[in-house]
């Protein structure tokens, strides 16, 4: 296989030529990762991006006892980018769903980068700002499924009858 060319398909790096790949290649850390490993939680300091080389990951939430997956991602995929932009915690909990070979990137490594090749570094910002955009507006239309479906249970009689009932059968 060619130098780089694991990489070439993550969207991240769509705006890189075949040189900027086999750059950008040899600045990435190799990580494998069991299957049912925790890559990282919610909270934690964000510190690196991953890239999924093999494998598939979920994103998940935690309240209390309940899980929320919000997506599974697979090869080709990139998550935990906001360390690359922010010193903030972690907004989801990554694990491994199967045996996966990543990528990482440090924060670190990546400012340094933004130094030394600006024109790179401007490349990943753009593939990044549009997957952003792309993840904002899927974000988007699930608040105003879950608004209309919402505003429907509520607008029932039956289904306002029902959660009543139900709250005075849970109350003491």
């Amino acid at each position: 296989m060619k130098k780089g060319t694991s990489i070439k398909n993550v969207e991240l790096f769509k705006y890189f030529k075949p040189k900027d790949i086999d750059f950008i290649t040899h600045k990435l850390k190799k990580i494998e990762v069991p299957k049912g490993s925790i890559i990282f939680k919610e909270k934690d300091k964000g510190k690196e991006m991953f890239i999924i080389r093999k494998g598939k990951v979920e994103v998940s939430l935690c309240r209390d006892d309940a899980v929320l997956v919000l997506a599974e991602l697979g090869e080709n995929s990139f998550f935990g980018e906001m360390a690359l932009l922010t010193e903030k915690e972690r907004s989801a909990t990554i694990s491994a769903l199967t045996d996966c070979k990543l990528y990482s990137l440090s924060r670190q490594d990546f400012l340094k980068l933004f130094k030394e090749q600006p024109a790179i570094t401007a490349k990943i910002l753009l593939g990044l700002a549009e997957v952003l955009c792309e993840r904002v507006l899927l974000t988007n239309q699930n608040l105003e499924t879950y608004f209309l479906v919402n505003k429907a249970i509520v607008d029932n009689e039956q289904f306002r009858n029902l959660y009543i009932y139900s709250q005075k059968k849970v109350s003491p």
